[in-house]
């Protein structure tokens, strides 16, 4: 094993077994090995007994000096590999990283709540790679640690604890510091020094060389100054020129700070708590506020809940409007073409008598008639008439037949979908506005739509009803007009309306063959 401190940790790795990630490591290794040069490595697993997707690389103890820079490249070509990254080691034992723990008073309460923890992880879509229940000696609590893993989501769950039973779980995770460099140095307890990175980068370039420092960062709440020096002889002399603690002229006050040691001896120890960022006399009204914190939060998944059944309802009655709407188009479409064929069939039953009443007085003129061509032209007139009176009945037995498919139609689509009524605790009113019929749409009555029969044509609808006799009945008989108390024959084609309908009273058509027959026996 190599200089402590100076290792790489490779993320990504096979985990099935405890051993997966250090044999998928080794074999990565040999296949760079192909194609670039790196000198000899040491592999270590994670851990003995857990199965982790990362492994240790440690220089060889062949080669003399930690050799950082020779580690940092070997970083730099794995992270290029898709799916692995590569960072240097943050402490001694496990990685800290993705660890997240949460405390409960007593081992019970810590084992009923485990279930219920592994549910929330799974409803979140987070992976755990491994679990463990310590009892800090520190403390009489029990602990729960998980290791996940991504790293984002321990920032999410710090972000947004669960909330379990009603009640806020407050999660923890390892305080750290994630090192830029191999033999990193740290100074803890510079939070509240003004402006402490410059200030101590100045005292270090004046005590050594101009260049002796190649990066510096401030973490923890910048409670911890880091360092990293050019190579590592400038790091053991400052180690060892300052083993009891930085010169007390370099602060104003007499302010002391932390005694510098290597930043993975620092995050091995654990960083302590930063005092000034966090103080105690804030602990009771968090303990106060924290129960309330609850309650709303709680209201507030009631109310959500209920806002989306709302809005369910809501997306259900928009639903049920627009079928309704396209109903109602295609029903108004449908009485409109109603109305046409209702006009075509008025207008063919018109010519049909006037044929009819052409045809009795040739009929006449027939009968009067004793010259032979004369009666030879008469002939031929009556069947060129009959002829046309085939045509107009086949005319208007196709208009029949295409009122009574619309009218049929019509009473399969003459209900309008009403949307489902809500839960109790859901008020919600579905009302329509009333307005008064227009002049021009007054016999269509929406208020009340039912379906119509192929007897009764058009009345369900509003629209012109039309009653037809039968030539079987009576060829000639008058037809009654309850609308306007008289009576019209059917070769006068009279027509009576009202608010409400229009009544168009003419005969039923017969088939016009049998005249030819008739004025062949009265011939």
């Amino acid at each position: 094993m190599g200089t402590v401190g100076f290792e790489l940790n490779v993320f990504g790795l096979d985990h099935q077994n405890p051993d997966s990630a250090c044999d998928h490591l080794v074999w990565v290794l040999n296949d760079l090995r192909n194609q670039h040069s790196f000198p000899p490595l040491n592999v270590q697993r994670g851990d003995a007994t857990s199965a982790l997707d990362y492994a240790f690389i440690s220089l060889s103890s062949s080669l003399t000096g930690p050799c950082p820079d020779l580690l940092e490249d070997l970083c730099l070509l794995l992270n290029t590999l898709p799916d692995l990254r590569a960072t240097w080691r943050l402490c001694n034992g496990p990685d800290h990283t993705c660890w997240v723990f949460f405390a409960f008073p007593s081992d019970n309460e810590a084992q009923s709540m485990l279930d219920p923890l592994h549910e929330w992880f799974q409803v979140w879509h987070m992976s755990i790679m491994a679990e463990q229940t310590t009892h800090p000696p520190s403390t009489s609590q029990t602990c729960i640690s998980f290791n996940l893993f991504n790293g984002s989501d321990v920032d999410h769950i710090m972000r947004e604890p669960p909330f379990i039973r009603g009640h806020t779980l407050h999660p923890g995770c390892p305080r750290f510091i994630i090192p830029l460099y191999g033999g990193e140095v740290a100074i803890g307890g510079v939070a509240g020094l003004g402006n402490v990175e410059s200030s101590l980068n100045t005292h270090l370039c004046q005590q050594y060389r101009h260049n002796v420092i190649v990066g510096s960062q401030v973490k923890l709440e910048d409670d911890v100054y880091c360092i990293v020096f050019k190579d590592w002889p400038s790091t053991q002399a400052f180690l060892h020129d300052n083993q009891n603690g930085l010169p007390v002229q370099w602060f104003l006050y007499g302010v002391s700070v932390g005694k510098p040691t290597l930043l993975f001896s620092f995050n091995t120890q654990g960083a302590p708590p930063n005092l000034v960022s966090c103080s105690a006399p804030y602990s009771a009204p968090e303990n106060i506020i924290q129960p309330q914190l609850d309650y709303f939060r709680s209201e507030f998944g009631h109310f959500t809940s209920t806002l989306n059944t709302m809005f369910d309802h809501i997306s259900q009655v928009e639903q049920c409007l627009e079928q309704n709407n396209q109903t109602l188009l295609g029903m108004m479409s449908a009485q409109y073409l109603l109305g046409d064929y209702q006009m075509n069939l008025l207008l063919l039953m018109n010519k049909q008598d006037h044929l009819t009443a052409q045809c009795e007085c040739y009929q006449d003129q027939l009968a009067a008639s004793p010259d032979p061509t004369t009666h030879q032209r008469l002939q031929t007139t009556l069947k060129n008439i009959d002829d046309h009176c085939s045509a107009v009945s086949a005319k208007i037995e196709q208009l029949h037949a295409q009122i009574q498919a619309m009218c049929l139609s019509l009473s399969t689509h003459d209900h309008l979908i009403l949307p489902v009524t809500p839960s109790p605790h859901i008020p919600v009113s579905v009302t329509s506005p009333s307005r008064a019929p227009s002049p021009s749409t007054s016999s269509l009555h929406p208020s009340h739509i039912r379906s119509c029969s192929p007897d009764d044509m058009g009345e369900s609808h509003g629209l012109p009803r039309l009653h037809l006799q039968s030539v079987a009945d009576s060829r000639w008989a008058p037809v009654a007009d309850p609308g306007c108390g008289s009576q019209s024959t059917i070769h006068e084609g009279k027509q009576c309306a009202s608010d409400d309908m229009i009544q168009v009273w003419s005969s039923s058509h017969a088939p016009y063959l049998s005249l030819t027959k008739k004025i062949s026996k009265e011939s």
